[in-house]
């Protein structure tokens, strides 16, 4: 066999290897699926529970947060400075690469986000308070008594303080106001305000969703503070108030 043929042999050999190499599609680990799908089922096969979301509603992002919505289907997404990654981006074409994490309750962790302006890869956030998303019809809560707001009245310094460190579940108007040169949520009556103490960043995400959508704070609170008279007298407010939960749609948040 001469030495030209075996020469041969091997360019075409190669040229065989690099033909077929070059023809084989490279596999997507992102399943694309809807936002329900990737919630709750039905289950479609992808290694790693790594799904891709396309144009979902981007409701609000804070800091490692971004709450995200299709329909009746509401979902945290978390990554590092994740509201600070979308802005400037074209929040109305966005597509996520996640990956379904089931602990400390189903959230989904965010690797990229794809845009017509650039694709971000996203690292872990660390430690982050997500508050818990339930179905409303399983959701009991033995701890809150139902109560109007309007029972708190701020000029009636006797029940406030038989009130104080009480559990309730009210229905409020959800307001964002400006108090010594911060903006605050309160819950109001027609007779009661209540200061809420400054959630943290997953409830305060829902709230904005709330105050969007334009609909009344249902939800569980406990009375923590009372306000001084002096200060009751000139502004109204009965006090302060922690938000345990709160109901939007067929979900609980807490």
């Amino acid at each position: 066999m001469s030495r030209k043929f075996l020469v041969l042999c091997a360019v075409a050999a190669f040229a065989a290897t690099f033909v077929a190499g070059c023809s084989e599609k490279e596999v997507d680990p992102y399943a694309q699926v809807t936002l329900h799908q990737a919630t709750y089922g039905p289950p479609v096969v992808s290694k790693g529970y790594k799904y891709k979301i396309v144009n979902p509603e981007i409701v609000e992002a804070v800091d490692h947060l971004c709450l995200v919505r299709e329909g009746n289907v509401i979902e945290f997404l978390a990554g590092r400075s994740i509201a600070d990654k979308l802005e400037g981006l074209d929040k109305s074409n966005i597509t996520f690469n996640v990956v379904k994490k089931y602990t400390p309750f189903v959230h989904f962790k965010v690797d990229q986000i794809i845009s017509a302006e650039d694709t971000v890869f996203m690292s872990q956030a660390g430690s982050i308070l997500y508050p818990r998303i339930r179905p409303a019809g399983d959701f009991v809560s033995k701890d809150h008594s139902e109560a109007s707001i309007d029972r708190f009245r701020w000029n009636d310094t006797q029940g406030l303080r038989r009130a104080l460190d009480g559990k309730y579940a009210v229905t409020a108007r959800l307001a964002k106001v400006e108090e010594d040169g911060e903006m605050v949520w309160m819950l109001q009556g027609e007779r009661a305000t209540f200061r809420v103490s400054d959630p943290p960043n997953g409830m305060e995400i829902v709230l904005r969703l709330i105050q969007a959508e334009g609909v009344d704070f249902e939800g569980g609170i406990t009375f923590v503070e009372e306000e001084g008279w002096a200060v009751r007298r000139n502004n109204h407010i009965s006090g302060t108030v922690n938000i345990d939960y709160v109901k939007f749609l067929d979900r609980v948040f807490s």
